[in-house]
């Protein structure tokens, strides 16, 4: 009878003591799972950093090709403008005048 009481405590014990591996296992699982999302987390934003990076450069260069093409035009349409204002000024100014001596 004691020896199977013996028994039954030493199986608690040992019950007892894979209770307390397993709840340690869990603990440091946990915190391994805690750290690998950091590590994941973080990397993700590097990336994104590197990436935001070097889309504003490609961005930059783009946004100045454009102001470049932007500003070829306005001059070209000043020249235009400038163009039809030298070639017909004298016309518009008669036109003017004859239109307000006759009105």
């Amino acid at each position: 009878m004691e020896d199977m009481l013996a028994k039954i405590v030493e199986m608690d014990e040992k019950a007892r003591e894979l209770t307390e591996e397993a709840n340690r296992e869990k603990v440091n699982s946990e915190a391994d799972i805690a750290k690998a999302k950091e590590d994941v987390y973080n990397n993700y934003i590097e990336k994104a950093r590197k990436r935001i990076a070097k889309n504003e450069i490609t961005e930059r260069k783009a946004a100045d090709e454009e102001l470049e093409k932007f500003k070829l035009k306005q001059k070209e349409s000043l020249e235009r403008l400038e163009k039809t204002f030298s070639e017909n000024c004298d016309k518009w100014v008669d036109g003017i005048v004859t239109a307000v001596i006759n009105s």
